[in-house]
């Protein structure tokens, strides 16, 4: 909580931001949530989601050829995703389409309006660094967890209506907020301006593997979606439909408590490996709860919603992982793409379970959560492996250093004294802190011609113990640096 404390006293204004951010990750979420309406798998017609995936690879285009742009930049723009979002949640929300193709345009609109305010509102938290703007996704993670679980203490009627202010706050905290780091605030070695590592994408296998750590978990979890029908048989009643709702903020909320713990604890090169190591396997979990879901309805309900806001919080740390080159100069680009990659993914897999027979479509599912589970265990592999190497390579290259500087102490200390060849290698040895016997066997002489060597060490040197000796060498090792 300290960390949670020092980001809000040390980030001007990052309160609004994490309201907005909220608000605007409940009104993505508006369609399956049982309280406001019952839910059915048609909110999930993949068209919509083409569309907006469509709409965000546009934006990437339009990066491309003007990389200095960012979109969530211009007043005018942010008003227009604003109304946008408001006009087609309040449709979502409120209108009684009965014309198919209306409530298909309805459903287009609101995808488009709703991923556009998500998604421009992480390039918006970019120029506050990564550490300030996973901290703000974390916090707002667990705000909407909360907002989502007390939203099942309400009728249906009052529920819809505070949905319904959901799009206005987020839209109306996009138009207005401004990132804002005071100079001030930036202090020496402070945790908060600390740097994600980014991916090594110097060749052509570093990008693809770079690539594949964001990609497999959102194809992983794309046959996803077609669980989600399995819970939908359960809103016979209000109160089920409550407890529903409950579960859902309660996996939203855990996996807002697991982003802080992943920015307080794996800050580091093993940031991705909690992506890889927790979303995978859990959502490999998933589809045996889904079978289940008469019994297990509640713990599936934990891993859809708590791997999904683990996977956009990921989303949203990507233009701090990819390092300029591979960003073509705009560091949206990444957080475009891969939202856009799970969104066409997701309307995929809703597709093919439209058009294929069941018991293939089954088949298909397990074949591609088994290959991609398995690509990402070994992608898992090769990082740790690699930083076992580079943590191996530092402490050979760290102990070469400090053998270095050693000899060089010992060398100037036996020119001082005008050491023998012998006593010089004898010298060297006691520095390390061997002993007689080992220094023996290292020289291929006995321990008492090793001993007379070291008295007269002791003896020109001035000492009368290996432990004075080193004190000697430490004031040689201070004289030199001085020098």
């Amino acid at each position: 909580m300290g960390s949670v404390r020092l980001f809000f006293a040390r980030t001007p204004g990052v309160g609004f931001a994490v309201v907005g951010l909220a608000c605007a990750l409940m009104a993505l979420e508006i369609q399956r949530m049982p309280v406001a309406r019952f839910v059915s798998f048609s909110m999930f017609a993949p068209v919509p989601y083409v569309v907006e995936a469509a709409v965000m690879l546009a934006i990437v285009v339009l990066y491309r050829a003007r990389p200095a742009l960012h979109v969530s930049d211009r007043r005018s723009i942010r008003v227009l995703v604003a109304l946008l979002s408001i006009g087609s949640t309040w449709l979502l929300l409120y209108a009684a389409l009965a014309d198919d193709g209306l409530a298909l345009a309805m459903l287009m609109l609101y995808r488009v309006g709703t991923g556009l305010l998500l998604v421009l509102w992480g390039e918006r938290l970019i120029s506050l660094g990564a550490r300030r703007a996973a901290c703000a996704f974390a916090v707002a993670c667990l705000l909407s967890g909360l907002l989502t679980m007390g939203l099942a203490l309400f009728s249906g009627e009052v529920a819809r209506a505070m949905l319904g202010a959901l799009p206005v706050v987020a839209g109306g905290l996009f138009v207005l907020y401004k990132p804002r780091l005071q100079v001030s605030e930036r202090r020496a070695g402070d945790e908060l301006d600390r740097p994600l590592p980014r991916f090594a994408c110097s060749t052509l296998k570093d990008r693809v593997v770079a690539v594949s750590l964001i990609a497999l978990p959102l194809v992983c979890r794309g046959p996803m979606v077609s669980s989600q029908s399995s819970w939908m048989g359960l809103q016979g009643d209000a109160s089920m439909a409550a407890l529903i709702q409950l579960a859902i903020g309660c996996g939203i909320v855990a996996a807002g408590f697991i982003a802080l713990l992943v920015v307080k604890r794996v800050w580091n090169r093993s940031f991705i490996l909690v992506y890889e190591l927790f979303v995978l396997p859990v959502t490999f979990v998933s589809f045996y709860t889904s079978q289940a879901s008469e019994d297990l309805w509640f713990l599936h309900m934990l891993i859809v919603d708590s791997t999904y806001k683990v996977t956009l919080f990921y989303i949203m740390m990507t233009p701090f992982l990819f390092p300029e080159g591979v960003r073509r100069g705009n560091a949206s680009t990444p957080l475009l793409c891969s939202f856009a990659f799970m969104i066409a993914i997701r309307a995929l897999f809703v597709g093919l379970h439209a058009s294929m027979p069941a018991s293939l479509y089954a088949s298909l599912t397990v074949v591609v959560v088994l290959a991609t589970f398995a690509a990402g265990g070994a992608l898992s592999f090769l990082i740790m492996q690699r930083q076992a190497t580079r943590r191996e390579a530092g402490e050979i290259a760290a102990a070469e250093a400090a053998r270095a500087g050693l000899e060089e102490r010992c060398a100037a200390v036996a020119a001082r004294f005008d050491l023998t060849p012998r006593e010089r290698e004898i010298l060297v040895l006691l520095a390390q802190n061997y002993r007689a016997p080992y220094i023996a066997e290292k020289l291929v002489v006995s321990q008492s011609t090793v001993k007379t060597h070291m008295r007269n060490l002791y003896g020109k040197l001035d000492v009368h113990s290996q432990a004075e000796l080193l004190l000697r060498l430490d004031d040689e090792a201070e004289s030199i640096t001085a020098g």
